[in-house]
């Protein structure tokens, strides 16, 4: 019985990797809770939060590459099959297609990671000093400095895991990234324990990179060794015929998806930092601590759909729309049922917290989080819709998420700004609800119909 329940809602070895990384954030996220109220005053809780969503800003370098990366490697990986130590075996043009399409995005990243150094250390140094209504008498320079520089190494990383999770292989990936969540945590808490105060925030970057460069090293060393070979020795030889085309191939897609992630921050990550700005640091915090837990339920829900992205993308190079489409209904549904129980789940927990232990002081109000709840469970319908199109190497929602981006950033900051924590979650359901949902829909059912019927 247990065993075709689990076949039912889809969950094999690469999604349950998925979820227990996001039920492990469903746990730590109390116990670091815990630990917040009392290691940390109020104020530390809402620069902890901040410096959260300020390293978020990590997405205007990563410029969407991350998914580009994955379809593309999906298509390059039908003819293609991992050798020992990291090796790619297979169809000649399409193995050299594959390593230049990564030892590029290595270069870019490489550059990438440089520069969020050079640029976010300063700006988060300006924008977190002086907040309103906080008593700044606890250090947070040197811990963001020390996050920013984490963040830009595990920003590395990501090329390698990219394809890695193009190639089919998501057990690696999810695996990586359930590891790296437990190792992140148990630092964090340890930090928090020996009063590090917001030294905690590097240690969560730390057990990331750790796990990511101790996975490369040890399991794909020639992978590594043939991208750096590729990067910085001029006479390796290479088929012209097989090349990618950067600007040909890759960035017309990459750029649109950039800019639907640049304003997905805008859309996503810019509650705490509008809050601390106007509202301040514990009202921020209490965002940031209620935000957490709205994306731990996100990033479970959405295991069901980032998991199944490389088997939508084969669907495509095979045009096996039957398949696609079957694939995409379980997909939906599932990872629709999910968010609903969780958000359900989610709200009455903090009700309860919130009327019988001190400690529910520390999240936003209860109805105030029924909001952003209920928000959560839409954005796992249209993150569904938009997987379903990118498999597709096309980004059709970039005009939509462009103007979601405007509309949501401006409610956020004058909602935000006046009316607190009611008018941030107020106007990320309106929004969602009546612009986001209805004409992502539309969009869907026009491109798979132009799609499929070429």
């Amino acid at each position: 019985m247990l065993t075709k329940i689990l076949r039912w809602i889809g969950l094999d070895r690469a999604i349950s990797y998925g979820v227990f990384t996001r039920v492990w954030s469903l746990f730590a996220g109390p116990v670091t809770l815990l630990m917040i109220a009392s290691r940390l005053s109020k104020d530390q809780q809402g620069y902890y939060y901040t410096i959260g969503s300020l390293l978020a800003l990590q997405l205007f370098f990563e410029l969407g590459l991350m998914t580009v990366l994955s379809q593309f490697a999906s298509h390059e990986f039908v003819n293609l099959r991992w050798g020992a130590r990291g090796s790619i075996e297979g169809d000649p043009v399409a193995r050299e297609r594959f390593l230049d399409l990564l030892c590029k995005a290595a270069r870019w990243f490489a550059v990438a990671s440089l520069l969020l150094a050079v640029a976010l250390i300063p700006a988060g140094l300006l924008f977190l000093d002086g907040v309103r209504g906080a008593s700044v008498d606890f250090s947070w320079r040197l811990p963001w400095i020390l996050a920013v520089l984490g963040t830009a190494a595990n920003l590395f990383t990501v090329p390698f895991f990219s394809v890695i999770m193009g190639s089919g292989d998501v057990v690696t990936v999810n695996h990586r990234e359930m590891v790296g969540a437990v190792l992140s945590s148990v630092l964090c808490w340890l930090v928090l324990g020996l009063h590090g105060g917001l030294f905690s925030v590097f240690a969560v970057t730390c057990g990331s990179v750790f796990i990511s460069w101790s996975y490369l090293v040890r399991h794909k060393p020639a992978l590594l060794a043939v991208t750096w070979k590729r990067m910085f020795a001029a006479e390796v030889e290479r088929n012209p015929d097989a090349a990618i085309s950067w600007w040909g191939e890759v960035w017309p897609m990459q750029w649109k998806i950039a800019l639907t992630w640049i304003s997905g921050y805008f859309i996503f990550q810019l509650f705490t930092p509008v809050l601390f700005r106007y509202q301040g640091a514990a009202v921020a915090g209490q965002m940031g601590m209620t935000l957490s837990a709205a994306n731990a339920l996100l990033g479970v829900s959405l295991s069901w759909v980032n998991t199944r992205g490389p088997e939508l993308g084969k669907c495509v190079a095979t045009r096996n729309w039957a398949a696609m489409d079957a694939l995409f209904r379980r997909i939906l549904m599932q990872a629709t049922a999910v968010a609903m129980v969780g958000a359900l789940c989610g709200w009455v927990m903090i009700r309860i917290l919130q009327e019988y232990f001190i400690i529910g002081q520390r999240f936003i109000p209860a109805s105030h989080a029924a909001l952003l709840f209920a928000t959560i469970c839409i954005n796992v319908v249209i993150a569904a819709f938009g997987a379903y199109l990118r498999a597709h190497k096309q980004e059709p929602f970039l005009p939509l998420s462009m103007v979601l981006g405007v509309v949501q950033g401006l409610a956020t900051w004058y909602l935000g700004m006046n009316y607190s924590t009611l008018g941030v979650t107020a106007g990320f359901f309106v929004v969602h609800l009546v612009i986001s949902l209805p004409f992502s829909v539309l969009i869907w059912r026009k491109c798979r119909e132009k799609w499929h019927a070429a």
